[in-house]
């Protein structure tokens, strides 16, 4: 009797060391399969040749395209900007966190609510500059063009710290 209940435990050990990592390893592969066939998300891409570049109403000298996103939905988007030589950005905020890399040129960049040219620090391409959400800035541009790429995620707007300048 004794005998015969170990064999059975031996056999349900067995079974158990056996069976469950099959189950394991089914119920992983069909999560991983769901996982890849649920997804609708697509690689995009977009050239600085294609962008659609549009006159800032506001400010003179600056230009700006939509590369990704919707920056009026809750989603990320991708901005570009571009400042003729010799533009000045007056101090404004955006009401979300931007991430601005430079793309080429020198981007100059202060933070307050009044531009000041001995508190700016120049930011040459590949310079990255996080800008906290409500954070007063300002950006000028010295001796040539200024390209801009900016991250954030929407909705967003702008509001310039002079009151004639809002919309």
């Amino acid at each position: 009797m004794i005998l015969i209940m170990i064999k059975k435990k031996q056999f349900f050990v067995t079974l158990i060391i056996c069976f469950v990592p099959i189950v394991l390893l089914s119920a992983i592969a069909s999560i991983s399969s769901a996982n890849s066939t649920s997804s609708t998300a697509q690689v995009q891409s977009v050239l600085l040749d294609d962008l659609d570049w549009q006159a800032n109403p506001n400010v003179s000298g600056v230009e700006s395209a939509i590369a990704l996103g919707n920056p009026t939905n809750s989603e990320l988007y991708v901005l570009f900007g571009k400042m003729a030589a010799g533009t000045e950005f007056p101090p404004h905020t955006h009401p979300d966190d931007r991430i601005t890399t430079v793309i080429s040129g020198v981007m100059y960049y202060g933070v307050g609510e009044q531009s000041d040219s001995n508190d700016i620090q120049s930011y040459p391409a590949g310079s990255v500059v996080y800008t906290p959400a409500g954070t007063s800035h300002y950006m000028w541009t010295k001796d040539g063009q200024t390209v801009m790429q900016e991250t954030g995620r929407g909705p967003t707007g702008i509001e310039f710290t002079n009151a004639s300048l809002n919309n």
